[in-house]
């Protein structure tokens, strides 16, 4: 007798692994879609990923750090106020009795958002200098990545200067040389929007960009253009706009010189003595930082780009401008 038919057997053996390989398949996609969605919320609630310090376009000064955010990413706090400044909110009207400094710069102002907001020198001088000054002190921090003098003086064009007593031009030796920096620029450093996941920043803004690193420019003030010399005469006319605008609305300006520490001291001597002599002609107090970072290493005070300063460079430039304070800028009333 026959106990089937032999055809129908090997259909069912064939059927059975099939729904078994099907079953491995949806048990693997469960597998990866959960670790996916282990790895997404570590990056995303451990690290901060998915949710990065942006930009935004700005019609005076090309772009500015997006007004009222608060980012902790890799453990280290950003604070960005309502006016798109790294520094506390600020009222309109300055405290009476108060000193309001108002700091306006670049990437080494803003500090990167490797440093914690607590550790960049415009904080560690609005914890410090009240002790020194005798009152109390405002402390604004107006910057951004790669701006260069041009989008400096857009921003004080279009905003004023908020009732500063003083308003300090912090300055690196690449600004001089550099024209204004547009958003298309910084778009790949600076980001305007969200991106859709963490995991999808990881690969986009770290692994990619670790790849093609020596292959672009991250910040357009990082380098010293050779053969600039228009640029260099269109940023001393911008610094001559500034000193106006700030003298006109009853303020004084002051220069912050804070050279790369890669490039003290052969290629820093011409900004160096180019705002020495602009600053002589006006009448303009110059922070020279030359000598402060010179007795460190860049590996000792910078971020792994050479450029940046760590939280021990910060601490030394604040104490830098600490130690001339008082011989540098009068007591503004």
């Amino acid at each position: 007798m026959f106990s089937g038919i032999p055809g129908n057997d090997t259909q069912k053996r064939n059927g059975h692994r099939t729904r078994g390989l099907a079953r491995s398949l949806t048990g693997l996609f469960v597998v990866l879609v959960l670790l996916a969605g282990i790895v997404e919320a570590v990056l995303r609630f451990g690290l901060g990923l998915g949710n990065p310090v942006l930009i935004t376009r700005d019609a005076a000064c090309a772009y500015i750090l997006k007004p009222d955010q608060d980012v902790t990413r890799f453990f280290v706090r950003t604070h960005i106020n309502h006016y798109g400044m790294r520094s506390d909110e600020v009222p309109a009207v300055r405290k009476a009795g108060a000193l309001r400094l108002l700091f306006v710069g670049d990437s080494i102002t803003y500090g990167t958002t490797r440093v914690d907001q607590t550790q960049i020198f415009t904080e560690i001088l609005h914890s410090d200098l009240p002790a020194i000054v005798h009152r109390p002190v405002e402390v604004l921090n107006a910057s951004a990545g790669a701006w260069a003098p041009d989008n400096e003086l857009a921003f004080l064009r279009s905003r004023g200067i908020f009732q500063s007593n003083i308003v300090l031009l912090v300055l690196n030796d690449g600004d001089l040389t550099q024209p204004e920096a547009t958003i298309e620029e910084v778009g790949d450093d600076l980001p305007q929007q969200r991106p859709a996941t963490a995991i999808g920043e990881l690969y986009t803004r770290y692994i990619r960009l670790r790849v093609s690193h020596f292959l672009r420019r991250g910040d357009a003030g990082d380098s010293i253009t050779t053969n600039a010399h228009l640029i260099t005469k269109k940023n001393l006319t911008d610094l001559d706009s500034i000193d106006d605008l700030v003298r006109d609305q009853g303020a004084r300006l002051v220069i912050v010189y804070i050279p790369f520490r890669r490039d003290i001291p052969e290629l820093s001597r011409t900004s160096e003595a180019t705002l020495k002599t602009w600053s002589d002609a006006h009448g303009v107090s110059m922070f020279d930082l030359t000598a402060t970072e010179t007795p460190y290493s860049s590996r000792e005070i910078t971020l792994d780009n050479g450029i940046h300063f760590n939280a021990k460079g910060h601490r030394i430039i604040a104490d830098g401008i600490e130690h001339s304070w008082l011989a540098m800028v009068r007591n503004d009333k």
